[in-house]
């Protein structure tokens, strides 16, 4: 009875203290929100701003189709766009026409049309960091024409374009561009870059796919788009920045016969040296690479064959980096950061004398490229498993 008696004003507080709590009265359903996959961002003839959403269909997503397609065969997304004189205007209009409210957490990408980018992609970071649901690692990319088109494409491989999008632009082979990394680069002054995407037509298909293709990385000045770095620029380019990716390089080695070498690895050491306004930069390049096909047969056993392939991969290398300058130079934007070098190397001079004619100085700037190349695997053979004497 002793026990019973502390047992019934302890079960009395907790029913008491049940009362007090108070429900999920702010909750959000699942099925109240518009989850947001992607997003583009374009200007119109007129000034206006553009936004288009890629939001995901639930009752179009139970089956496993490929290509897109839901039980019903249809695809499992839709994409809307709207027109205003902000994009926040643009953003209301859409909601204003959708049953669920939109959701920006779970969005990865966002696509400026070249348009767009050409007149500035400043707005995105005072209309972006101002929803708390907006990431800051978030993927911007550029795109050749209008961003709606590139979200408009219906790659094979993934449900969702935008899946595509954020596996290009995060891929071993790519510098990734978060909202973050380009908004840092934007308030320290450097001039930053962009992966360049364009749609693409699949190709010796019996029915073209409508696909995309990163085909290198946009050349900001500050904040607009002025050129666009391909190939053996964009190449150049990571070297420049040491943030080599895996990619390959085919070259002729003799008689007109190509050699494929594919990078798989390497440094770059940038030294600034100063003599008044003159900047001289003293580039120090390791590269490793494999070899993948050889059309020239060369017996790569041989260490002077060898030795020759890997001077080959050297120039190749260096024309790379020297490409990418001379479309840096050209536009006057320091795409690879190195005024950053130069400000940690001596800041005092950096802040004094330099920073507020950069560009002219960059212009001006002088550069020295060594390139020490290296083959260390030719591959499981050394030479053509039917050539003679194999």
């Amino acid at each position: 009875m002793g026990s019973l008696k502390h047992q019934l004003p302890l079960a009395l507080t907790i029913t008491l203290m049940s009362v007090c709590l108070t429900g999920c009265w702010d909750r959000t359903e699942t099925n109240d929100i518009a989850f947001i996959l992607t997003s583009s961002v374009d200007i119109e003839d007129d000034g206006k701003y553009r936004l288009s959403y890629m939001l995901p269909l639930p009752g179009s997503m139970g089956g496993a189709s490929g290509g897109g397609g839901g039980t019903s065969g249809g695809k499992s997304y839709y994409i809307d766009s709207e027109v205003g004189t902000t994009l926040r205007e643009a953003s209301s209009r859409l909601q204003m026409r959708m049953s669920r409210r939109i959701f920006l957490s779970h969005r990865r990408t966002i696509v400026i049309g070249e348009k767009f980018a050409k007149k500035g992609i400043g707005i995105l970071f005072d209309s972006v960091p101002r929803s708390p649901e907006s990431r800051m690692t978030a993927f911007l990319v550029v795109t050749k024409g209008k961003g709606y088109d590139l979200l408009n494409t219906e790659p094979k491989f993934e449900r969702f374009p935008a899946e595509v999008i954020r596996e290009l632009t995060k891929s071993d082979q790519a510098i990734g561009t978060s909202t973050k990394d380009i908004g840092m680069a934007l308030s320290f002054g450097s001039d930053p870059i962009l992966s360049y995407f364009e749609p693409k037509e699949g190709q010796a298909a019996k029915e073209p796919s409508h696909e995309m293709q990163m085909i290198g990385y946009g050349q900001f000045k500050g904040d607009r788009l002025v050129g666009i770095y391909r190939k053996q620029e964009a190449n150049g380019l990571l070297w420049l920045k040491n943030q080599v990716k895996e990619h390959l390089l085919t070259f002729t080695v003799e008689q007109d016969k190509d050699i494929s070498i594919q990078v798989t690895n390497g440094h770059t050491h940038i030294m600034p040296k100063l003599k008044g306004d003159q900047v001289t930069f003293q580039i120090v390049v390791d590269a490793i690479g494999i070899v993948r096909e050889d059309h020239a047969n060369l017996d790569l056993n041989k260490a002077e064959i060898l030795h020759k392939v890997e001077r080959k991969f050297a120039e190749q290398v260096k024309l790379s980096i020297q490409d990418a300058i001379k479309q840096m130079q050209k536009e006057g934007t320091d795409s690879a950061q190195l005024g950053l070098i130069v400000w940690r190397s001596q800041p005092n001079v950096w802040r004094n004398q330099l920073e507020a004619k950069w560009e002219e100085l960059f212009k001006e700037a002088e550069f020295s490229i060594t390139v020490h190349a290296s083959i260390p695997d030719t591959g499981l053979i050394n030479q053509n498993v039917i050539k003679e004497g194999m």
